[in-house]
């Protein structure tokens, strides 16, 4: 099986325009009661939303949502859409077990995101996170799939919601670090690339486990994953956790082979 790397297409908005070296604090109010994200008025700061069709971004700073006054879901009935960009120096703060829904058109790009104690498992995630590292202080409630892609990492304790597809690409990793069997919950994780990893952070969870456990929860390209086939389930040298890795599969390594051996009867053919 040829393993295809795929990034997710998302037609979202632009990037915001605007370029800052340092970013502000700025924080959730829910000024105007609607629960949106991207509308000035809801924050502390107004103009920070930019708009650019079909969707809107903001001005990266480091977003604190950590009361909501009216108990409406940060982000509305359909989800935050569009694209977040923190150009590497801005960041999303969520705590108190507030209640954030994203749509699976959502973009995070370039910088941190912290769902503080339960806000992870309160709120409905899905969408792409680019390049960004996603800490949650508990759980993580799935409602659509979510992308890993270009280095992200989330750390999480369990990654559950029912029956959705999440992908891991561009060396990226998703961190589990409770000790139970009901992790997933029916949700599946796809390798995309050979470089991403499942890294199990706490030392109880052994090999067999993990095996017997999460292994039908795995696929690559879409392939079931097949310990010694086209995933490896081992414990790194470094670090002692347990570790998720898709590797190439036996055939593709000998066709891979069969093709270095013959380029190179070519070459010395041509040097003749």
């Amino acid at each position: 099986m040829k393993l295809n790397i795929k990034i997710p297409l998302i037609f979202s908005a632009c990037l915001a325009c605007t370029s800052v070296a340092s970013a502000d604090t700025i924080t959730w109010t829910d000024g105007n009661n609607t629960g949106w994200f991207f509308q000035n008025g809801n924050w502390d700061v107004n103009d920070i939303v930019v708009k650019q069709d079909p969707n809107p971004s903001l001005v990266p700073h480091d977003l604190v949502i950590s009361s909501n006054p009216n108990n409406n879901i940060v982000g509305g009935n359909n989800g935050i859409q569009g694209t977040l960009d923190f150009q590497n120096v801005g960041s999303l703060n969520v705590s108190g077990g507030i209640h954030v829904k994203f749509a699976s058109t959502l973009t995070i790009k370039n910088g941190d995101v912290t769902f503080g104690n339960t806000t992870g498992s309160n709120s409905q995630l899905q969408g792409t996170f680019d390049n960004v590292d996603v800490y949650s202080g508990w759980g993580t409630n799935l409602i659509g799939g979510l992308n890993l892609i270009n280095g992200s990492t989330f750390s999480t304790t369990w990654f559950a919601g029912g029956n959705q597809v999440s992908t891991l690409d561009g060396g990226s990793t998703l961190t589990i670090r409770e000790d139970g069997s009901g992790t997933y919950n029916n949700n599946t994780v796809n390798f995309l690339d050979f470089d991403s990893t499942i890294v199990y952070s706490n030392t109880n969870r052994t090999i067999a486990e993990v095996s017997s456990q999460h292994l039908s929860s795995f696929t690559v390209d879409g392939e079931a994953a097949v310990v010694g086939d086209n995933v490896l389930i081992y414990t790194d040298s470094t670090t002692g956790f347990t570790t998720v890795q898709a590797i190439p599969e036996p055939q593709t390594l000998a066709l891979l082979g069969g093709l270095l051996a013959l380029t190179s009867v070519m070459l010395r053919r041509r040097t003749h």
